[in-house]
């Protein structure tokens, strides 16, 4: 099955060749030609970015959710994350390329929160994350969000996020943590 990318050269111009997360308007994505690539060839193929929704759960305490990575990313494992994500599948694909990726965002909340319920959180859009040091961001652009958990909601684990818990910022920054989730608390 395809995942959603876009050509790495379409990028906004000062984003391109940089590693660090940016608070810019999503909707140079509105221009773009939407590729749909096998994800095996689409993970060593640097000519393109799969577009990688990430959100960040945050309760109303401010504590963020965060794990070790031990999912379907082997190239993460043992570091932590605050992201929650992932690829947008061919299955997602919607009138647009903002509905797009809302349901593959939703859908893969789905998988990584046991208790999911999209109505239970409000999401905000705070950047993107654009990363060349690393095989992974070299293919990836993180399109972050901060889910703050309305009161009564508190996301539960699944497999892919075992050990799931609540950190402040200043603790989240004293761990090993994964770059993506280290330049998506700079947006917040």
């Amino acid at each position: 099955m395809g995942v959603c990318c876009i050509k790495a050269a379409n990028l906004p111009e000062n984003i391109i060749d940089k590693t660090d997360s940016f608070a810019v308007p999503v909707d140079f994505l509105a221009n773009s030609d939407i590729h749909w690539i096998e994800r095996n060839a689409a993970e060593t193929d640097t000519d393109y970015k799969q577009l990688i929704p990430y959100v960040i759960l945050q309760r109303h305490d401010k504590k963020i959710a965060s794990y070790m990575r031990h999912g379907t990313e082997k190239r993460l494992h043992g570091l932590y994350s605050c992201g929650f994500g992932g690829h947008v599948e061919e299955g997602d694909k919607d009138s647009s390329i903002f509905k797009t990726l809302e349901k593959g965002m939703i859908r893969e909340l789905s998988e990584e929160i046991s208790n999911f319920d999209n109505a239970l959180i409000d999401l905000e859009y705070k950047g993107l994350i654009n990363e060349v040091e690393t095989q992974v961001g070299l293919v990836h652009l993180g399109i972050v969000y901060l889910g703050k958990c309305k009161t009564a909601f508190v996301p539960q684990e699944s497999d892919e996020t075992k050990g799931l818990e609540w950190k402040s910022l200043e603790e989240l920054k004293q761990f090993k943590s994964e770059l993506w989730t280290k330049l998506a608390l700079n947006l917040l």
